[in-house]
């Protein structure tokens, strides 16, 4: 690969030949990109930058082989031009409509927004929970146990976690009305 200054400043001197400028814009063609397509500039810029890279690319000696490399930068061009129609394509088939757009950006923020608010009133109520309380509140939320398994691994009765259960909702109702 060639990427000297002196070495691109004559490939884009070779381009700059009428007979390459045909060429560039017959692959455009190929591509089915004329004047008229709304891409037209940006795939035209896409065509020069791919015509350097073949130009790097390109291993025997120019001089002699100027046809081999005008066979090979008219298929670069044209196939990096279909790949550029592509990508942009796919590109404004995922885009959302700006109707659709303030919903999207809003509905995470309000998700992430209620997370906090729990996330806050979890910390205040195990910061005022009794011990009881506090096992019901980590072994319940935070390790998804049955009130069976809490009952098993404390060693305490199904109506005492109930009580448990119970104290905690008036505290947790209580700390929610509070912040409202």
């Amino acid at each position: 690969m060639r990427t000297d200054r002196l070495e691109n400043q004559t490939a884009f001197d070779l381009l700059a030949e009428p007979a390459h400028q045909r060429l560039l814009y017959g692959a455009l063609k190929a591509a089915n990109v004329t004047k008229g397509h709304p891409q037209f500039e940006d795939c035209v810029t896409t065509a020069h930058l791919t015509w350097l890279a073949a130009y790097q690319n390109f291993d025997p000696d120019l001089p002699e082989n100027l046809a081999d490399f005008r066979k090979f930068a008219f298929r670069r061009i044209k196939w990096r031009t279909l790949d550029y129609l592509r990508k942009q394509t796919l590109r404004q088939q995922s885009q959302v409509a700006m109707e659709n757009a303030a919903r999207l950006s809003i509905t995470p923020m309000a998700k992430r927004e209620r997370q906090w608010q729990l996330t806050d009133l979890l910390t205040s109520l195990l910061a005022q929970c009794r011990p009881g309380e506090r096992i019901y509140l980590t072994e319940f939320f935070l390790a998804e146990q049955t009130v069976a398994e809490i009952m098993r691994t404390h060693g305490v009765s199904r109506r005492t976690v109930y009580n448990w259960r119970a104290s905690l909702l008036k505290k947790a109702q209580a700390l929610y009305e509070a912040e409202q």
